[in-house]
């Protein structure tokens, strides 16, 4: 995948998991996500979905662990999510 795919799928991260996270995590990720802030908006975004025990599906869960491998980050944190489905 290209850089330009790879950000518009990490830029609409956000909202796939906007029911399951607080909202201010939510206003985080979205600024995160105007400003191109990717590696941080991860961060985040694996964060909150681990400390409010959130559950993903395991199709959601595929998705992080590729935008991750995509920027070349470590994809060990998404095993620790809570996935069902």
């Amino acid at each position: 995948m290209n850089e330009a795919e790879l950000a518009t799928r990490t830029a609409n991260l956000p909202e796939l998991f906007a029911n399951r996270l607080p909202e201010a995590a939510l206003e985080g990720l979205r600024s995160m996500a105007n400003g191109g802030e990717w590696d941080e908006l991860l961060d985040l975004l694996l964060a909150a979905l681990q400390q409010t025990g959130a559950i993903v599906t395991g199709e959601e869960r595929d998705e992080l662990g590729a935008v991750l491998e995509g920027w070349g980050l470590p994809t060990g944190q998404v095993d620790k999510l809570v996935v069902r489905g």
